[in-house]
């Protein structure tokens, strides 16, 4: 059976579907295959950058985390006002040293109150502290750097699901640590929710780690920190429902041959043309406007259509 029906805004739903998956990283080759990058990003400044392209790399690095994420919480002898705000000109910090009122956008991941000072930490909120002295290595630690993980956007989708984002590596060689987001954006110690080593953004599966003590720079980049990464993705899909709906009275031919009698005519048989004839469905065309054909829905079984009420065929499509 062949025939052409114009679908309604009222045939057609989109509906979303949140769907999740899981992904466990082990070693440094697995993250090179999955496109999963480990960085050093370090302050380094005129007087103390030299003409190392590594050096350049990981000034880039430094402020291009600081612009993103932490602007809002850090020392900037700007302007004007002797307290620390937030883009939106709530209070952060409360000093005579620093100056800044700067309205930039953090990505924050939570609302509830983040300061850069250690002190205030444990009286008012989560700390978002990022190192702004001069960079400089001293006993293998890398003061005045960070430590940058950046996850594809084809691995953790729409956004990595909060509490699922687990991070285990020897940061001196031999010395494991396992970091683990809170659910807020906020990178702590597993097992110990007080202890802050950084930020993730989920949005960007960008993690962020700012504890000079976890980034030896001799390990955290290469492969005798063996590190392991597991996270759960989320991504939106959707799913199109087309209802095509056949009346009493429509699709009650059909252009089967074998409805065709044995004369050279063409002639049907006559009990195709009797008024309790009805044919069968078992395909589904869809065209465009230049009755073009662009896909093919396949039922399971010829479903036979109905004389007397309506038949709907709904067909999903995933996209």
């Amino acid at each position: 059976m062949s025939a052409f029906k114009q679908f309604l805004s009222t045939d057609v739903i989109v509906s979303p579907l949140v769907v999740n998956k899981s992904f466990s990283f082990e070693g440094s080759a697995s993250f090179t295959t999955n496109g999963i990058g480990i960085y050093l990003g370090a302050n380094y400044t005129s007087s103390n950058l030299s003409t190392s392209s590594l050096e350049y790399d990981q000034k880039l690095k430094y402020n291009s985390i600081k612009q993103l994420y932490y602007t809002n919480y850090i020392p900037n002898p700007i302007s004007g006002s002797p307290n620390v705000t937030n883009y939106l000109g709530q209070l952060v910090e409360n000093t005579t040293q620093t100056d800044v009122y700067s309205r930039f956008y953090n990505y924050e991941q939570t609302s509830l109150f983040q300061t850069n000072s250690y002190l205030y930490t444990s009286n008012y909120g989560y700390e978002r502290f990022f190192p702004t002295q001069s960079a400089y290595i001293a006993g293998g630690l890398l003061w005045g750097g960070i430590g940058i993980i950046s996850i594809p956007k084809n691995l953790f989708g729409d956004y990595i699901n909060p509490n699922t984002f687990s991070y285990k590596f020897k940061y001196d060689g031999s010395n494991e640590i396992d970091l683990v987001d809170n659910g807020e954006g906020i990178l702590i110690e597993n097992g110990s929710p007080k202890s802050v080593f950084g930020i993730i953004n989920y949005q960007h599966g960008i993690i962020v780690i700012t504890d000079t003590y976890t980034i030896y720079s001799d390990y955290f980049t290469s492969s005798l920190s063996s590190p392991t990464c597991s996270f759960q993705s989320s991504r939106t899909i959707y799913e199109t429902q087309y209802k095509c709906t056949i009346r009493p009275e429509e699709f009650n031919y059909s252009l089967n041959p074998s409805l065709i009698s044995g004369s050279t005519d063409g002639t049907m048989y006559d009990f195709v043309t009797g008024s309790y004839f009805s044919p069968y469905v078992s395909t589904v065309g869809f065209y465009n406007e230049n009755q073009e054909l662009l896909m093919v829905a396949k039922l399971g079984q010829p479903l036979p259509t109905s004389r007397t009420t309506d038949t709907t065929i709904l067909v999903n499509i995933d996209k």
